[in-house]
């Protein structure tokens, strides 16, 4: 198990109520699955009072970076000790 620091990024602040968080997981999956569990009720909650009922993921809808590298870029991520993931809210805009 690793110890990484999760750091919502932005509007998730806000969306979720949760600024940082610590998570004993192993792998990128494990610590999807944790912010999922843990807050993917909130995020439905906050979606369905604005009248947004299709089931959105917290993940899905963030860029998120291990140690500040997009996970996408990064080939077989392995978390260790003291890693930070950040999860930033994909936004469009013009």
């Amino acid at each position: 198990m690793a110890r990484v620091t999760i750091n919502f990024i932005g509007p998730w602040r806000l969306v979720l109520g949760v600024r940082t968080l610590t998570a004993e997981v192993t792998t990128i999956d494990e610590a999807r699955d944790y912010v999922e569990a843990h807050y993917g009720p909130v995020y439905q909650k906050r979606l369905s009072s604005k009248g947004i009922k299709k089931k959105q993921s917290i993940w899905d809808n963030s860029a998120v970076l291990l140690n500040g590298r997009n996970i996408k870029q990064l080939e077989k991520p392995a978390l260790n000790d003291g890693d930070t993931l950040d999860l930033l809210p994909i936004v469009a805009g013009g």
